[in-house]
């Protein structure tokens, strides 16, 4: 096959690591790429026929789509309930901060009367003393109050904007979303002549 005409299955047989620099993220298989690629390649002519430049290429490629690539592969890693559109997670956490002070004073009087008198002497005889005792009570106290609560709160659910038949028929599409497919869309857009 003349270089002119070359197919990337040509290109491949004639030298199998052109695909040596392709770089894919951790969670999908190499290998399944490249066969996906070279299957879907079909007669295309390639773009780059040499072996060498092509080995190149396709590592600049992948290493320009890798971000691209990581994020489909961890959005279609997401968890989720396909029959909920509402997902709603909150924290709260409430402190209140005190601070209590105050003062109570008063003034304390007391009198005390004191009779003295004879034995088996009338009234006559009686002295009478007092003794008045004045004082002062005070007291005082300061404090502070710190009180917290901590809220954990989910709510989730369909809010109503779309049916449940509709979003299962959403995940259903969504399961024909195949990242290897993507990938060599791509790949062949890049590397090969699309004429059938």
């Amino acid at each position: 096959m003349s270089a002119a005409t070359m197919t990337l299955i040509g290109l491949y047989n004639e030298d199998s690591t052109i695909f040596d620099l392709l770089n894919v993220p951790e969670d999908l298989n190499k290998d399944t790429l490249v066969n996906n690629i070279l299957l879907r390649s079909g007669e295309f002519e390639v773009l780059y026929p040499d072996p060498e430049f092509m080995k190149f290429s396709i590592g600049a490629f992948s290493d320009a789509w890798q971000p691209t690539f990581e994020r489909w592969v961890n959005a279609l890693a997401l968890e989720y309930n396909p029959l909920e559109n509402y997902d709603r997670k909150e924290d709260w956490t409430d402190t209140r901060n005190g601070h209590n002070s105050g003062t109570t004073s008063g003034r304390t009087n007391s009198t005390i009367t004191n009779k003295v008198s004879a034995y088996d002497a009338g009234d006559d005889l009686t002295t009478r003393g007092a003794d008045v005792t004045v004082g002062a009570d005070s007291s005082s106290s300061s404090g502070e109050s710190h009180e917290g609560a901590k809220h954990d709160g989910r709510i989730h659910g369909n809010i109503g904007v779309t049916t449940s038949q509709q979003m299962l028929l959403s995940e259903l599409e969504l399961g024909y979303w195949n990242v290897y497919e993507k990938i060599t869309d791509l790949f062949l857009t890049h590397f090969v002549i699309p004429v059938y």
